[in-house]
């Protein structure tokens, strides 16, 4: 299945002519795909939001309604903050908070004229908290049900097509533009029991886009069998309306803690970005 989506939704990219650079957090909060960052930063001028909603289906057939939504500031030329807060329901409210930054490392470390030249990479790490997680209550009322995580990556993404760095006569490159994004994820999860997982995974991600403001997007971790069902996949295809709004629909099987599982869900979301003024003209 995942594969006839990826092919579905290359060929109606390729149709339509698909991309823009404008983004929104992704629904882990950072800059990124869906549940995996790349090595961007937010611009300083402006603050990004992001909402979204889908149902899941976790545990034994508990079907979980989950909104979410993310606030991204650039603070720097390379760097930036982020929060992100989902909210999960079965019939039982719970929230899910995560809040954390990415630091740009540089896109100057490899010559200009080799393989990797204009890679930039970026490390990051988050915070986050999953208050009376669904699924984990228990018979004793003193025993918790909150889970914290805790987040850090290493992570590098590259312009693969076109690969010539430098700039055009007549503007911005016309034609489709193909990012890649490779990375390490480390998680910890503590349950609240005493217990605490932990799981380090290489991941992956591609990006095309076009010239008509359409963007398809795929991103891949690594399973690690010891806390997960399945490894966290995810498909997005991405449409900006205007300057400033922006709609996403896609299919990613991660929990709302990033944790992969055996059946993918349907997402929608949409995002703003509102220009920050600091001065007068």
């Amino acid at each position: 299945m995942r594969l006839w989506l990826s092919l579905l939704l290359s060929a109606v990219l390729l149709a339509a002519g698909a991309a823009s650079a404008l983004a929104i957090p992704s629904v882990a909060g950072p800059t990124g795909i869906v549940n995996l960052p790349t090595a961007n930063t937010a611009p300083a001028n402006e603050v990004q939001f992001g909402v979204g909603y889908r149902s899941i289906e976790m545990y034994t057939d508990v079907d979980v309604s989950l909104w979410s939504f993310q606030v991204l500031k650039g603070v720097a030329d390379d760097a930036e903050l982020w929060v992100g807060y989902q909210r999960a329901s079965n019939g039982e409210d719970t929230d899910v908070w995560e809040f954390g930054g990415k630091y740009l490392i540089g896109e100057d470390l490899f010559p200009r004229t080799g393989f990797l030249g204009g890679t930039k990479i970026a490390i990051g790490a988050s915070m986050g908290r999953w208050t009376d997680a669904i699924g984990m209550y228990a018979d004793d009322p003193l025993i918790p049900t909150d889970v914290e995580t805790l987040r850090a990556y290493l992570v590098a993404t590259k312009q693969i097509i076109p690969t010539y760095g430098g700039e055009w006569e007549w503007g911005e490159f016309p034609g489709t533009r193909i990012f890649g994004t490779a990375g390490l994820m480390y998680l910890r999860v503590s349950p609240g029991l005493g217990e605490t997982d932990s799981l380090i995974e290489p991941f992956f991600g591609v990006e095309i886009m076009g010239t008509r403001n359409l963007t398809l997007a795929l991103e891949y971790r690594l399973k690690d069998s010891d806390l997960e069902d399945d490894s966290v996949f995810s498909v997005l295809f991405r449409r900006p309306f205007g300057d400033s709004t922006i709609g996403e629909v896609g299919l990613t099987n991660a929990s709302p803690i990033g944790l992969g599982q055996g059946k993918s869900d349907l997402f929608v979301r949409f995002g703003y970005r509102v220009p920050l003024v600091t001065g007068y003209r």
